[in-house]
């Protein structure tokens, strides 16, 4: 199979909030510095103080909208990953749980290709 020259571009369909940007970039900076590690549990209290956010359950509702703000599907025409084209495929950054103390992270490696590769808007590096 021939390799197509990859098109950047433009996925999100508005600007994310200020502090979706932050807490994704927080997330992988955590990636990154685990080693690459798709799968993250992050303390509740660090996410807190990267958001500058009051210890509470209003706080914990903001991070989860959030969350889901960086959940909105990316549309990518023409997507090749791990030798397979697909002509039009939809990815989202991560799933996610949260818990008690923590928020269990699992970062898609379709978004993060997605995001190095074929984003005109990339945010995250």
């Amino acid at each position: 199979m021939n390799k197509k020259e990859i098109v950047k571009q433009t996925l999100l369909a508005e600007p994310m909030s200020k502090n979706a940007l932050t807490l994704a970039r927080g997330i992988y900076n955590t990636y990154t510095a685990m080693g690459e590690e798709l799968f993250l549990e992050i303390k509740i209290q660090n996410i807190f103080k990267l958001l500058n956010l009051h210890p509470c359950k209003d706080s914990i509702k903001d991070i989860q909208n959030l969350l889901e703000e960086l959940n909105e599907p990316l549309a990518i025409r023409n997507f090749e990953y791990n030798g397979d084209m697909i002509q039009l495929k939809f990815v989202q950054f991560c799933s996610y749980k949260i818990g008690e103390h923590t928020i269990k992270i699992e970062l898609s490696p379709e978004y993060l290709h997605a995001q190095s590769e074929y984003m005109l808007d990339s945010f995250l590096f």
